[in-house]
């Protein structure tokens, strides 16, 4: 494992032959860079805190199994996607209740306060080719169902093997978080294309460059696989802050640089639930550099979810005595979780009712979209 700019980077070549090793990366990787076990002796969690060891949760894979031309793909079918006119896009808007949809830029804030300059589209979980023949697309996606169909397919198997070394790294049974991502089972497993426009000063002196690209927020799935250009600007909130409250004035944060062909991976608010906290959903943003604000930046993103009815309580062998969630909702599923984070009882978003029931979010200055 190398530690270069500030997040960890994991070797996964050994993945299959060297399990044992590669989970004690992942666990390495997971942990302050002040404050590391011993990680030569005995196993690999028996006594080791990971509430105090934790470093953001994030962490960059190289040598992972997903080719390079099947990610160039969909970075080219998103540049393709993106540039067709507002209206085509708009043929696939935004559905709050199934988390899908296109969203435009600047109408709706990962964080309550702001509204981020950046548009969108969400994708479902494909389980079955029936599932992504169904599937309600703009054009350009339309026509390239089994390229996203495959990729998905692609990410779980990666996936899949992230959790069973994680359980391994926590000395829990091989199958401990795996079980509860059944391959065929309809959930809110989300494949999200995202553009970045140009954000620079206008000549109107009231035209100031946004504080932020992609304001501060969490993922709430299990696991988030981000795969970038070489436009960079993610930036990964501090372990030592731990209040919701962000004092943006005053923190500094650690830069994730863009490495092209690497993919960044960072743990999500179900993976904090069933650890009691050991293992944390990292606060994370995207800001303007100074020589990339103007330009564009194109990412795509896995975010990995349980099984709808997957519970939300520390697994066996991760309970901690007085732990307190930092989100509310401990023992409630995977899906009240997300409908509670859609509907605003973590946040100020609103969910209004439209389209015979369907949920779509209503954004604008003061509330906060699906990503918070």
């Amino acid at each position: 494992m190398a530690v270069g700019t500030d997040i960890p980077i994991i070797d996964f070549t050994q993945a299959s032959s060297s399990p044992d090793q590669v989970a004690r990366e992942l666990l390495r990787a997971c942990t302050d860079w002040g404050e590391r076990p011993d990680m030569n002796k005995g196993a690999m969690w028996p006594g080791a805190d990971l509430l105090s060891l934790s470093h953001p949760g994030f962490f960059f894979v190289k040598n992972h199994p997903i080719p390079q031309d099947a990610i160039d793909g969909i970075f080219d079918l998103e540049r393709r996607f993106f540039a067709q006119p507002l209206s085509a896009k708009l043929e696939a808007p935004y559905i709050a209740s199934k988390n899908a949809g296109y969203k435009p830029a600047s109408s709706y804030g990962a964080d309550a306060r702001f509204t981020d300059p950046r548009e969108a589209i969400s994708i479902n979980k494909w389980p079955t080719v029936e599932h992504a023949t169904a599937a309600a697309l703009p054009p350009i996606l339309n026509d390239a169902r089994q390229q996203i169909f495959s990729f998905q397919q692609r990410v779980r198997v990666f996936t899949k093997q992230l959790l069973e070394l994680m359980a391994l790294a926590l000395d829990l049974p091989q199958t401990t978080f795996a079980r509860y991502h059944g391959p065929d089972k309809e959930n809110f497993d989300n494949f999200e294309l995202m553009h970045y426009p140009p954000v620079t000063a206008g000549s109107d002196t009231s035209q100031r460059v946004p504080a932020f690209r992609i304001s501060p927020h969490t993922d709430w799935g299990t696991l988030t696989l981000l795969f970038q250009t070489t436009v960079g600007g993610l930036e990964v909130r501090p372990p030592k802050y731990t209040s919701p409250d962000l004092s943006l004035d005053t923190e500094t944060w650690t830069p994730a640089p863009a490495l092209p062909d690497l993919i960044l991976v960072n743990i999500g608010d179900m993976l904090e639930f069933w650890t009691a906290g050991k293992l944390k959903s990292t606060w994370h943003r995207v800001v303007p550099t100074a020589t990339e604000g103007g330009l564009d930046r194109y990412t795509f993103a896995y975010f990995l979810h349980p099984d709808k009815d997957a519970v939300l309580v520390p697994m066996q062998g991760m309970e901690k005595q007085g732990w307190v969630p930092r989100y509310a909702g401990a023992g409630r599923t995977a899906e009240e979780h997300i409908h509670a984070r859609i509907e605003g009882v973590h946040g100020k978003s609103k969910l209004k009712t439209e389209d015979k029931g369907k949920g779509v979010l209503q954004s604008g200055a003061g509330e906060i979209d699906a990503r918070a």
